[in-house]
C-alpha cells in the first residue's frame, strides 16, 4: 500500500524499540528527575492528552501514589484555578510537535505559578519551544510521523510513560524482549484482523471500550476513527456504557472492547452478552480464551498496559483500512493539521 500512514502504524514497533533502548540509556537521569519531586502533575492536549489519561493511570497504580491529570486547554482558559494547589510539582509534558499553542501557553503558566516546578517533556519534532522549557527534555525524532495523524507518536509516548513508571518501581523490564522479539508477527495479525473487520462493516456506528490503565488508549482509539477516517465515533468506559449508551448498540453498531484482565472477566462476559442480545457486532480483544459469538483478537498475554498500546494499534489500522474503504486519503484527511499553533 503506498500510504505513509499504513507503513508508520505497521511498522510502528520499529520506533518502539528504539524508544526502549533510548530510556533504558537514560533511566538514571529519568530516575533521579522525580527524587525531590512531591506532586507529579501531567499536561497535554489532544492525542498526547489521550496518552497522559493512560500514562497517569499507570504511574498511580505502580507508585500507589496521586497523579495530577491536566488538559492545557484548561489551564489557558481558567488560569486562577489552577495556582496554588501543588507541592514542588513536576510537570510532565507531552506533545508531539513541541509546538502546541495550548501546550506552550499552560507551561508559562504553571512555571510562574510554581517557582519550585521542574518540567519533563517528551517531544519528537527538531528543536522545538517545549524543549526548551524544559529541565528534562526526552527526544524521540524516531516516532515523528511523515502523514498528519498521531499514530506511532501516541504509541511511544504510552511506551515512554509505561516505561518511566517501571523504572521509578525498579520493575524488571523483561516482558520487552518477548514483545519485541514477537512484535513483528503480533503487528501482522492486528493489521490481517484489522481488514477482515473493516470489510464486513458497512455504515457503522462504532463503539470503543476499556477500563484502568487503557482507557486512554481506548480513547485514542475512537479518535483514530475521527481523525483519519473522519467517522463519528464513541468511547466509554466499560461499565459505564451499560448506563444508557447500550441503548444505541443494534444491528450494524461495532463495539471493540480492551479486556482489561483476569479479575474483571465475569463484568465484561456480563456487558458482552447484554450487547450481543441487542445483535450489535462484538470485537473482543486481549483475551486468551474464545467467547462465542463475538470476534476474538488475540495476542500474547502481555501486561494489561503493553496490551493498551496493542489495542490502539488494532484500532489505528482500522481507521487506516476504513479510511481507504471510504475513498479517502489516510495520510491527510480533510483539513486536519499535525499541530495547533494558533
Amino acid at each position: 500500500m503506498n500510504y505513509q500512514s499504513y507503513n508508520e502504524i505497521r511498522y510502528g514497533f520499529q520506533s518502539m524499540k528504539q524508544t526502549f533502548d533510548y530510556i533504558s540509556a537514560n533511566k538514571e537521569w529519568i530516575y533521579a528527575t522525580f527524587l525531590d519531586r512531591n506532586d507529579i502533575v501531567f499536561v497535554g492536549c489532544g492525542a498526547s492528552y489521550w496518552a497522559s489519561v493512560s500514562g497517569a493511570a499507570i504511574m498511580q497504580k505502580k507508585l500507589g501514589k496521586k497523579i495530577i491529570l491536566l488538559k492545557a486547554a484548561d489551564v489557558v482558559m481558567s488560569e486562577e484555578n489552577y495556582k496554588h494547589l501543588y507541592d514542588a510539582p513536576l510537570f510532565i509534558v507531552p506533545s508531539r510537535s513541541g509546538q502546541s499553542k495550548e501546550t506552550l501557553q499552560a507551561i508559562d503558566i504553571l512555571k510562574e505559578a510554581y517557582p519550585d516546578h521542574r518540567v519533563l517533556s517528551i517531544t519528537m519534532f527538531e528543536n522545538n519551544p517545549l524543549m526548551k522549557l524544559s529541565d528534562v527534555p526526552l527526544y524521540l525524532p524516531w516516532s515523528e510521523e511523515i502523514s498528519v495523524c498521531s499514530t506511532r507518536s501516541f504509541n511511544n509516548i504510552y511506551l515512554t510513560f509505561l516505561l518511566i513508571s517501571m523504572i521509578l518501581k525498579q520493575e524488571d523490564m523483561g516482558e520487552f524482549d518477548k514483545f519485541f522479539a514477537m512484535a513483528e508477527t503480533v503487528y501482522d495479525r492486528l493489521d490481517y484482523e484489522a481488514r477482515n473487520i473493516v470489510s464486513a462493516m458497512h455504515q457503522p456506528q462504532i463503539v470503543t471500550l476499556g477500563a484502568g490503565v487503557q482507557y486512554g488508549a481506548v480513547i485514542a482509539g475512537a479518535y483514530i476513527l475521527v481523525e483519519m477516517a473522519q467517522w463519528l465515533s464513541s468511547f466509554y468506559q466499560t461499565l459505564e456504557f451499560r448506563h444508557g449508551p447500550i441503548v444505541t448498540a443494534r444491528q450494524g453498531t461495532w463495539i471493540f472492547l480492551s479486556s482489561l484482565n483476569s479479575t474483571t472477566k465475569d463484568l465484561e462476559d456480563g456487558l458482552v452478552k447484554e450487547i450481543l442480545a441487542q445483535n450489535a457486532n462484538v470485537v473482543l480483544f486481549g483475551r486468551d480464551s474464545d467467547f462465542d459469538g463475538v470476534i476474538n483478537v488475540k495476542v500474547p498475554q502481555f501486561s494489561e498496559q503493553l496490551r493498551g498500546s496493542l489495542f490502539v494499534t488494532l484500532m489505528q489500522l482500522v481507521a487506516f483500512h476504513f479510511s481507504v474503504k471510504l475513498g479517502l486519503d489516510p495520510d491527510k484527511p480533510g483539513e486536519l493539521n499535525r499541530f495547533i499553533t494558533y
